[in-house]
C-alpha cells in the first residue's frame, strides 16, 4: 500500500497495545483452562513453552529454533556448548580432540560411555552416517552447507550426487515417454552415450526428445552404474570412522570455530535402526530417481514399520511423548552418564501458538519456564525486567540483528528504476535513520541500536566496527551527489515488510520523508509472499533479520558474500569478498579478526548493502524456584542441570 505518513504519537502506543489485550483477555482465559482439561498425565518436573510446535526432529532436517532446544536435549554431538558461556565442552567425544596439519585433521575419540537410549554404544559410524544423511539429496536441508563448505571431498559428492539425480529424474521421464525440462537437459546431454550427437547451440530438450533411443536401458545402465560408485565415490569425502571409537575429519581450510559448530543438529549422529526406514527399490540404497529417503515419521517415539523398534537418541533424555501441537514430553535417557544426577526426569514443551496465553499460564504457576515472550506489550514486560519489578524477567542480548535489505543488483523493481543501485542513495537513507528513536520510542523493549551488523559484546575477540552516525545533512548531500536534491527525482521508494513491523515501518517511513524529502510506499506482505518478493529482488528496500548459527563474525558476514543463498540484497563487494576469503585463510587468529573487522567496515561504513537498526534483546521468565537454567546469546537451554523445587 502507498501512503505518506502523518506524526506517529508514540506515547499511545503501549497503551493502545495493553487496551488490545484487555479486550481479548477472557478468550484467552477460556482457552487456557481448555487447554489444562487436556491434559491428563502428571506434570512434568520442568514445563516450558514454545511459541509452535515442532516443524522436525529429523537432524538433518532442522532450520528452527524451537526443534533445537528440543534436540539438543534428545541427542548431542562431539561437542556440546557451556550453558552460560556457550565455549565449547566435551559431548560424546572426549575433548579436546587431536588437531592436526595446520587445523585441517580432526581426530575424535568417542567416549566409553557414550550410550543410545537402548543401551547402544555410541560409535564414530552413527556420525558417519548421520553426516552423510545431511547432505545426500532427499535427506538433506537448508544447513548442508555447513559439511559442504568446510569438509573435503562433501561438495564434490554432492555435485556428482545432484548430477545422477537430474539424470535419472529425466530418465524416467523419456523412459515412460514425457518429456523433460530445459533445465534437466544439459545434465542428460553430458551422458557419454549422447556425446557428439546434441548441438549445444540449439533447444536441448526438444533435440533429446527427439532421438529414437531405447530409454529404458539408458535408465538402467545409469542406475546401475551409479549404486555401484555411491560407497567408493563417499570414501573421498573426509569423514571417516577409522575404528568403533576414532572419528577423524578432514577440513577443506582451517576453521576456528570447527568445534562450536558441531553440536548442531546438522552434525548429530543417528542410530543404526534408521536404515529400516529406507525408502528404496527392493535391494537398492536409494530411490528410483536417486534420492535418499526415509519415512518422515522415524522420530515419533510409539512409531513402528519394518521391525524399527522407535526412536533411538544419544543425549539426555529420550522422547517419551509427542502429542501433535500441545507436548512433547522428554524423560531421562537410562543409559546417559548423567542419568543418576539429573534432577528433571521429565519435561514437557507445550505448546501455546497464543503467547499470551502462555504468559497466563506461566503466571498461574502452570509453566516454570518462557524462552521467549514475543507478545504487542513486550516493551511492559522489559520495563518490569529493567526496573527489577520483577525478578524472574530476564533480558537476553541474543545473537542475532534487525535489520533493512537494499536492492544492490535490481536496475528495476517492478517496472521502476531502482535508486538503490547506487551506493550513494544508500547511504543517504541510512544515515537519515534515527535508530534511536526506533528502539527507545517505537519499541521500547531493550533493544539495542546497532551500528554493525555483527552484535557488539557477544562474541569474544571481536569488536565490530564503530558504523556511522545519524547525520540528516550529510544524508541530504548524498543525494545531492546522485542527482536527487531534496528527493526531486527518486520514484516512490517501496518499503517491504511483513504485518508484524507495521509500526516500525511506519517510523521508517516517516523519518525519509521528513529528513529527505521521499515518497514512501509502504508494501505489508504474509511471510511467504514477502520471502519470495525478497529472494527474487521483488522490493527496493525490505526488512530483515540474521540469527547467528554459530558464535563467529562469519555466521553474519558471509550472508553478504557474493552469491550466497542469504545475500537478499544481491550485493557484489569484490574487496569485501576478498578480505573474507582471506580471513579464512589467516591462521593468526589476531589477523584473522583484523580482516573481518575491515570486511565488515566496508558493508557499514561505506557500502550499506544493509542498514543495522537494532541487536535483538529477548525477554525470558524463568520461576525463582528453577535453579540452574542459564540464559545465553543463542537462547538453547539444556536441562541435565536444571533443579526445580516447587
Amino acid at each position: 500500500m502507498g501512503c505518506r505518513l502523518a506524526s506517529l504519537d508514540w506515547n499511545i502506543v503501549g497503551s493502545m497495545k495493553l487496551k488490545i489485550l484487555a479486550a481479548g483477555i477472557t478468550l484467552l482465559l477460556f482457552a487456557l483452562v481448555v487447554y489444562a482439561l487436556g491434559s491428563t498425565s502428571p506434570r512434568a518436573d520442568l514445563t516450558y513453552v514454545n511459541p509452535s510446535g515442532i516443524h522436525t526432529l529429523d537432524p538433518s532436517r532442522m532450520s528452527w529454533t524451537q526443534d533445537f532446544r528440543v534436540a539438543l536435549n534428545l541427542w548431542e554431538g562431539l561437542t556440546t556448548w557451556d550453558p552460560q558461556t556457550l565455549e565449547p565442552l566435551g559431548a560424546s567425544a572426549e575433548f579436546p580432540p587431536m588437531i592436526s596439519d595446520g587445523g585441517l585433521t580432526y581426530t575424535f575419540t568417542i567416549r566409553n560411555d557414550a550410550r543410545w537410549s537402548n543401551g547402544d554404544g555410541v560409535t564414530a559410524q552413527d556420525f558417519v552416517r548421520g553426516w552423510r544423511r545431511a547432505i545426500e539429496p532427499g535427506s538433506s536441508a537448508d544447513y548442508m552447507f555447513l559439511i559442504t563448505d568446510r569438509i573435503v571431498g562433501a561438495a564434490d559428492y554432492v555435485a556428482w550426487r545432484i548430477e545422477a539425480v537430474t539424470q535419472l529424474s529425466a530418465l524416467e521421464r523419456l523412459r515412460d515417454g514425457w518429456g523433460i525440462k530445459e533445465t534437466h537437459a544439459p545434465a542428460i546431454a553430458r551422458l557419454p552415450i549422447l556425446a557428439g550427437i546434441i548441438n549445444p547451440d540449439g533447444e536441448l530438450s526438444q533435440q533429446i526428445e527427439d532421438l529414437s533411443i531405447d530409454w529404458a536401458g539408458v535408465y538402467d545402465d545409469v542406475f546401475t552404474r551409479h549404486v555401484g560408485e555411491l560407497d567408493t565415490r563417499f570414501d573421498h569425502v573426509g569423514i571417516e570412522a577409522r575404528d568403533p571409537r576414532t572419528l577423524v575429519v578432514r577440513l577443506t581450510t582451517s576453521c576456528p570455530y570447527f568445534l562450536d559448530l558441531l553440536g548442531l543438529p546438522v552434525f548429530l549422529p543417528v542410530h543404526e535402526s534408521i536404515d529400516l526406514l529406507r525408502m528404496r527399490p527392493e535391494g537398492a540404497p536409494i530411490t528410483a530417481e536417486g534420492l535418499v529417503v526415509y519415512d518422515p515419521q522415524w522420530t515419533k517415539p510409539l512409531y513402528r514399520r519394518n521391525g524399527y523398534p522407535g526412536l533411538i537418541t544419544n543425549g539426555a533424555y529420550r522422547l517419551s511423548d509427542w502429542t501433535f501441537k500441545r507436548r512433547v514430553r522428554m524423560a531421562v535417557n537410562p543409559f546417559h552418564r548423567m542419568a543418576e544426577k539429573m534432577h528433571c526426569r521429565t519435561v514437557d514443551m507445550l505448546v501455546y501458538e497464543n503467547i499470551s496465553a502462555a504468559i497466563m499460564a506461566y503466571e498461574a504457576g502452570r509453566v516454570d519456564f518462557l524462552p521467549a515472550m514475543d507478545v504487542p506489550y513486550d516493551h511492559e514486560i522489559a520495563r518490569l525486567s529493567l526496573s527489577g519489578e520483577r525478578k524472574d524477567y530476564y533480558l537476553c542480548p541474543v545473537l542475532a540483528t534487525y535489520f533493512l535489505n537494499f536492492n544492490c543488483v535490481s536496475d528495476e523493481v517492478n517496472g521502476v528504476a531502482n535508486p538503490f543501485v547506487d551506493r550513494r542513495v544508500r547511504k543517504a537513507f541510512a544515515l537519515a535513520l534515527n535508530k534511536k528513536g526506533i528502539v527507545e520510542q517505537v519499541l521500547r523493549r531493550g533493544d539495542r541500536v546497532a551500528k554493525s551488523f555483527v552484535p557488539p559484546d557477544v562474541i569474544s575477540g571481536y569488536t565490530p566496527p564503530s558504523g556511522l552516525d545519524r547525520d540528516v545533512e550529510a544524508a541530504r548531500q548524498l543525494l545531492v551527489e546522485a542527482g536527487y536534491p531534496g528527493g526531486e527525482g527518486l520514484p516512490p521508494i517501496e518499503l517491504l515488510y511483513t504485518p508484524s513491523d507495521e509500526l516500525v515501518s511506519q517510523a521508517l517511513a516517516r523519518m525519509w520523508e521528513e529528513s529527505l524529502g521521499v515518497g514512501i510506499e509502504l508494501r505489508s506482505r504474509e511471510s511467504k509472499t514477502f520471502a519470495e518478493d525478497k529472494a527474487n529482488h521483488r522490493f527496493m528496500v525490505a526488512r530483515g533479520n540474521w540469527y547467528a548459527d554459530y558464535t563467529d563474525p562469519t555466521t553474519f558476514l558471509d550472508c553478504l558474500r557474493t552469491g550466497n543463498g542469504n545475500n537478499d540484497s544481491g550485493y557484489a563487494g569484490a574487496r569485501y569478498d576478498t578480505l573474507l576469503d582471506r580471513a579464512e585463510a589467516e591462521g593468526d587468529t589476531d589477523k584473522r579478526t583484523a580482516l573481518l573487522r575491515q570486511a565488515e567496515a566496508i558493508v557499514v561504513e561505506e557500502d550499506f548493502p544493509i542498514v543495522p537498526i537494532l541487536h535483538y534483546a529477548t525477554p525470558v521468565a524463568i520461576k525463582p524456584y528453577v535453579s540452574g537454567l542459564y540464559t545465553n546469546a543463542r537462547l538453547w537451554f539444556p536441562f541435565q542441570s536444571v533443579k526445580v523445587d516447587r
